[in-house]
């Protein structure tokens, strides 16, 4: 997830203050609709989180109800709901909660020189972000004892130990095969060289901390402190991203760990997992990695990135068939498939598309009873490219190499009943062989390596067949849904996502809705597709409980 998976996340509307600053001129993108611009030197404030249910939540004592389960009973004289596993239900845990006050300017990049390992000082780009935390106090709920059905939230000042932990997690899927880092998720860390550039060029009011020297004493009751988050080796293509901030608040939710089973002799708690409220930030810039611009970032909400991401994706699979000259809705009927036939399974939080879409394509092109009649499915279906892909599959599989590169590929090969002679006699059928076994791998470089030792450095086809035949399903379901030039395809990434959600809401066939979002956008599609249609304009932030297991990327 990944960030489409939080656990009891609550979207606030924004109530900000912001301080105006003037842009510096210059040549940048316009941030999408829906992002608010920031100035480097604009301070953002984010109020405390002073909701009740975070000092009040109920839940049933599962080691009772659902490890002794066994043991419950009716009685006969009694009420039903005074024995021992009825009163563990719906039980009530109340307790004080402080959540400090936050600002936070634009986050920013600067040139610093890092000290190696071996002495040297390396220059390198650091991203951070500039913030102020404010000790506001907290809140509790009170129970009049003559009245227990009496309470009210009552303010209260207590000393807070800031212990920060700030993520910078890029929100874009980029491709493993376009050399992506294989994490894309940044902890903050501690850059003395870095720290002293900062301040001089931010000049904070008072003393600058890191997150280190942050958390050495408590701040009092009022009292605020300045800091900055640090991070080092950011893939410097990542354009949106999210910055999660956990320590402001010791508030906290559990829940039983997903597929576990309680037992009647198990401890207390081994099944439950815990999660502190963090603060989620979205921010969009717009450098890549040759022109990072410092000068300008852009505040989002949750779902435009995805609302942008899928639109961007249905831009380019609906101009697919004017550049490769692909009919993939006749390419597919000819060979008997229909879009729904190659869905992908979802294979988790690996990265990597599954191949077994390319696998049923192989097959069944292999199958026509007229060899003739094979190149013209692979035009229709892949466009131009697509013959040329797969005869330098199959010529790597069979063709002539040197001494070295057969004996290694007839190892690959051995490892699967094949041979390049075997190869040779059925190229597609041996193919989708190939392609199957690469999907049990369980990385992608663990793929990649597999496919380097089968193919050599054709390897790299496969994965962009696999993508090729992705955008050729998304084009037949735009076919399905009657996509006419004027909705899809034409302007900007966001309207282009309107004008899906248009068709899809015309679409007479409702129960049909998921399995061309899974069509359209992969086995995350659905749930993509409802974060970006569940955008709620105006929010800059967001509080969430984010378990650990919930963290992975898209």
């Amino acid at each position: 997830m990944g960030f489409l998976d939080r656990v009891g996340s609550r979207l606030r509307s924004t109530a900000v203050a912001v301080a105006t600053a003037a842009f510096a001129t210059g040549a940048v993108a316009a941030p999408p609709a829906g992002f608010r611009t920031l100035a480097p030197g604009t301070l953002t404030v984010i109020p405390p989180d002073r909701s009740a249910d975070d000092a009040r939540q109920r839940g049933d004592l599962l080691e009772v109800t659902a490890g002794r389960a066994d043991r419950q009973w009716t009685p006969k004289r009694s009420p039903a709901n005074t024995t021992f596993a009825e009163r563990a239900k719906g039980r009530e845990f109340v307790g004080g909660v402080w959540c400090l006050e936050f600002a936070f300017k634009a986050p920013r990049m600067i040139d610093v020189d890092v000290p190696a390992a071996d002495g040297r000082m390396l220059r390198k780009r650091i991203w951070y972000l500039l913030y102020r935390v404010k000790n506001t106090g907290g809140h509790r709920i009170v129970v009049d004892a003559a009245d227990p059905t009496n309470r009210a939230t009552q303010r209260f000042e207590t000393p807070v130990r800031f212990l920060p932990h700030f993520v910078l997690e890029s929100l874009e899927p980029l491709e493993y095969a376009e050399g992506a880092t294989a994490y894309r998720a940044y902890l903050d860390r501690v850059v003395p060289a870095a720290l002293e550039a900062i301040r001089s060029r931010e000049r904070p009011p008072g003393k600058l901390f890191d997150s280190a020297t942050m958390s050495e004493a408590d701040i009092p009751p009022g009292a605020e402190r300045w800091g900055v988050a640090v991070w080092e080796g950011v893939d410097p293509r990542i354009d949106y991203f999210a910055i999660y901030v956990r320590g402001l608040t010791n508030a906290m939710r559990w829940r039983q760990i997903p597929g576990s089973t309680i037992g009647p002799n198990d401890p207390p708690g081994i099944h439950i997992e815990h999660a502190l409220e963090a603060l989620r930030l979205d921010f969009w810039r717009p450098g890549d990695d040759r022109n990072e611009s410092e000068e300008q970032v852009s505040v989002g909400h949750r779902g435009m990135f995805e609302r942008m991401t899928l639109g961007s994706r249905l831009l380019e699979a609906a101009g697919r068939p004017g550049l490769t000259k692909a009919r993939p809705g006749p390419g597919l009927e000819s060979l008997g498939l229909k879009w729904s036939d190659l869905l992908e399974p979802d294979v988790g939080g690996s990265g990597m598309a599954s191949l077994l879409p390319l696998e049923t394509f192989l097959r069944k092109l292999a199958a026509l009873p007229e060899p003739s009649a094979r190149g013209a499915a692979v035009r229709d279906v892949l466009g131009d490219l697509g013959i040329p892909a797969i005869e330098d599959l199959t010529r790597a599989l069979a063709g002539p190499v040197d001494a070295d590169r057969d004996a290694a590929r007839r190892a690959a090969l051995e490892r699967l009943g094949l041979t390049p002679e075997k190869v040779a006699a059925q190229p597609l059928e041996s193919l989708a062989k190939v392609v199957r076994a690469l999907e049990s791998a369980a990385t992608p470089d663990a793929r990649m390596r597999a496919a380097a030792a089968v193919f050599g450095p054709a390897g790299r086809r496969v994965e962009q067949l696999a993508k090729d035949l992705a955008a050729a399903r998304a084009v037949a379901v735009l076919e399905d849904l009657e996509a006419r030039q004027g909705d899809v395809g034409q302007g900007d990434a966001a309207a282009t996502f309107a004008a899906l959600q248009r068709l899809l809401e015309s679409h007479p066939a409702a129960e049909q809705r998921a399995p061309m979002l899974a069509a359209l956008f992969g086995p995350r599609g659905p749930q993509l597709y409802a974060a970006a249609a569940a955008v709620h304009e105006g929010i800059d932030h967001e509080w969430v409980f984010r378990y650990e297991r919930d963290a992975s990327g898209p």
